[in-house]
């Protein structure tokens, strides 16, 4: 079975669900916040998070399958233009532009484009032969996206009538512990869970296939900057959709501030759906604009959004 995913971070989660020691663990690492803790401090932490390894390794659900058949397809297509029929040039620009504020974002971006090409091959050559397609998707705008995305390829090569089931993420899971968890995407999902999770998997009618391709090309018809869930709906929106949330951080700071801590407290405490690299992007329109200054640079090495910033 084809295993679809649209991000790294879950394509690797995934694998190694799916791997022989994908349940067996290995090192376990400890990070503290504030001073440096005792060696009895250290050692206690370590063996709490070793026992919580060890009780996630031992719930794990088993999965059927191979590391090889995950294949993603992290276009982040709910950013930039759609003119493509496949990923392209155009795909390209787009990833570029959010992956410019790393020192490595243009062979991250060239290296993402590669990958999908590449699996959007071997997914249609795999569904030509009578496999199966087994679609993971969460309430990112990125993952809604791909989902349609996926549907209207299938369309476009005459396999709308392909057996695909679709596993949807839980909006919150409340642990043993009583702790609330909350998922903003399947990045976030360990790999001990992820067997577990598939029990939600749900089989994909072909006329709703079919719909979700046709929304795919009607958001391509737009063709806007910017794709948004709104009130559970994927819908086309304008580049300045999440600036009130970057305005509204901006307004709590002092008058010089740190850009990332910006950024930051943004997709922490709202979870838009979107990534550091949109949201850096619009701190560098606002300082186009005048509305901000930058008053140091980046270390080498470090993002371009690692520096200071002054209101103005």
């Amino acid at each position: 079975m084809v295993q679809v995913v649209f991000s790294e971070s879950a394509a690797g989660s995934l694998k190694m669900a799916l791997s022989l020691d994908g349940c067996i663990g290995g090192a376990t690492a400890v990070a503290f916040l504030g001073g440096e803790p005792s060696p009895a401090e250290r050692l206690a932490a370590q063996r709490r998070a070793e026992e919580q390894e060890r009780r996630a390794r031992a719930a794990a659900v088993p999965m059927e399958g191979s590391p090889a058949d995950v294949l993603a397809f992290p276009l982040a297509l709910s950013v930039g233009p759609l003119e493509e029929d496949a990923p392209g040039p155009r795909r390209l620009e787009a990833l570029t532009t959010l992956c410019a504020h790393w020192p490595e974002g243009p062979r991250q971006a060239a290296g993402s484009l590669a990958g999908a090409q590449k699996n959007l091959a071997e997914l249609l050559r795999r569904v030509r032969a009578g496999e199966p397609v087994r679609v993971w998707q969460g309430p990112e705008p990125d993952e809604v996206c791909g989902l349609f995305w996926l549907a209207w390829q299938l369309q476009n090569a005459g396999l709308a009538d392909a057996a695909v089931k679709r596993v949807t993420l839980p909006e919150y899971e409340v642990r043993e512990d009583g702790t609330v968890v909350e998922y903003a995407g399947w990045g976030e999902v360990s790999p001990y869970d992820w067997g577990r999770m598939a029990a939600r998997v749900r089989p994909v009618p072909g006329p709703v296939l079919r719909m979700w391709g046709h929304r795919w090309a009607a958001l391509c018809r737009e063709n806007a900057p910017l794709r948004a869930v709104v009130n559970g709906q994927l819908r086309s929106v304008p580049e300045d959709f999440y600036d009130f949330l970057l305005l509204r951080e901006i307004a709590r700071q002092p008058e010089t501030f740190r850009e990332a801590e910006v950024i930051g407290q943004v997709l922490g405490r709202y979870r838009p759906g979107i990534g550091d690299g949109w949201l850096a992007g619009r701190m560098e329109n606002f300082i186009r604009r005048g509305l901000l200054e930058p008053i140091t640079a980046p270390e080498p090495g470090r993002p371009a959004y690692a520096r200071t910033l002054r209101k103005k």
